[in-house]
């Protein structure tokens, strides 16, 4: 590694973006409490994935069409 990432916190990593990219970035940050590229960054890619994680959860009517499809094929009880 680089002398340069000798720093670099153990639980972090380093992910490269276009140096065009980084520069909105470091521009739409100005106007926020964000501090670095990397604070933003990780907060958006929070955001984008906790946003998947609930497009995956069943709704409970969902749930309960699959339970009762279940109990009409004999698996459930």
């Amino acid at each position: 590694m680089i002398s340069v990432f000798k720093e670099l916190d153990k639980e972090k990593t380093i992910i490269s973006i276009p140096r065009m990219l980084a520069q909105k970035i470091h521009n739409q940050i100005k106007k926020t409490d964000f501090t670095t590229i990397s604070e933003y960054t990780t907060y958006i890619l929070r955001e984008v994935l906790s946003e998947s994680i609930e497009k995956e959860k069943i709704s409970k009517s969902d749930e309960e069409k699959v339970k009762e499809r279940l109990k009409g094929l004999g698996y459930l009880e």
